[in-house]
């Protein structure tokens, strides 16, 4: 099952998508966060009604105003530093700290979040601004020590999530040990977290470290590499956060992104560019970018 949340008549409601044809699953839940705050993992509702045609069809999916797939979630976690050859790219090399624990970061998804389709929007003071193709997990229910064994109890579906970054933000320019500061001052700028067009149910994905990521540029391919390569995996990932975090349902983990990014091959993204990013099971994302 894919679940999507998209724009209409100045509101924005929440579907599922059934093959080409999206339908409106308002009659259900009035979003897609309160439909998993409310059924958790377990949408056999959305079944019935579907099967019962309780659902009234919006139209095709490339008719659709897409919105982030859930409007909005609590939590946007991000993982940096997940694959060994994107720390290597970018001059690091893997050290202990590097496989002790993840390293994570949170950025405000109100602001950041956008939809397929929606326009990533550069500042006139942008310089060198980057791509990162990710996998997102999306939490369905709530989730406290949980281990990894049991953490697909715990994840409802997974998106594509592309970690738009300012690697030279001009904001803290005059900071000489910009090291010390958050990963925030590169990553919460406007519109830089793009992710969707859908959750893809669980249900849906056999292994979430067998999937293939792809990001193009322009028609370019700039990243491809396998869900394997991780550091840690989605299952650990869940695991290590509900260690000392509860993780509640819409809850979005974003798990790294692989080599390719722009900082390491020197190409940025300006405006009039397009960023594809696909992986399997899940379609792709694809979002223009606007130079404002």
């Amino acid at each position: 099952m894919k679940l999507l949340s998209y724009f209409d008549n100045g509101e924005v409601k929440p579907g599922i998508c059934d093959g080409e044809t999206v339908y409106d699953i308002s009659s259900v839940s009035t979003s897609i966060a309160n439909l998993l705050d409310t059924y958790g993992t377990d949408l056999q509702v959305l079944e019935k009604a579907r099967a019962a045609g309780d659902l009234t069809e919006v139209g095709p999916v490339n008719s659709i105003l897409f919105k982030p797939p859930v409007y909005y979630p609590r939590k946007l976690l991000c993982v940096a530093g997940n694959y060994v050859a994107h720390i290597e790219e970018g001059g690091g090399k893997l050290q202990p700290a590097h496989t002790q624990a993840p390293w994570l970061f949170c950025v405000p998804p109100t602001s950041v979040m956008i939809g397929h389709g929606e326009e990533i929007q550069l500042l006139p003071q942008s310089q060198k601004i980057d791509y990162e193709g990710e996998l997102a997990v999306v939490i369905g229910r709530e989730a406290k020590s949980v281990a990894a064994k049991d953490a697909a109890d715990y994840i409802v579906g997974y998106t594509i999530y592309n970690d738009v970054s300012e690697r030279t933000p001009f904001m803290i320019d005059h900071v000489e040990e910009k090291r010390q500061l958050s990963f925030w001052y590169t990553k919460s700028f406007d519109t830089f977290g793009p992710n969707g067009p859908f959750i893809t149910t669980s249900d849906e994905i056999a292994d979430p470290q067998d999937l293939t990521i792809r990001v193009n540029v322009n028609g370019e391919e700039r990243q491809n590499c396998s869900t394997n390569q991780m550091i840690f995996s989605v299952y650990e990932l869940v695991e290590f956060l509900t260690s000392f975090l509860t993780l509640e349902p819409g809850d979005v983990i974003a798990t790294g992104t692989p080599a390719g990014v722009g900082s390491a091959t020197g190409f940025f993204l300006k405006g009039g560019d397009t960023v594809q990013i696909s992986i399997d099971g899940l379609g792709t994302l694809e979002n223009s970018v606007l130079q404002t």
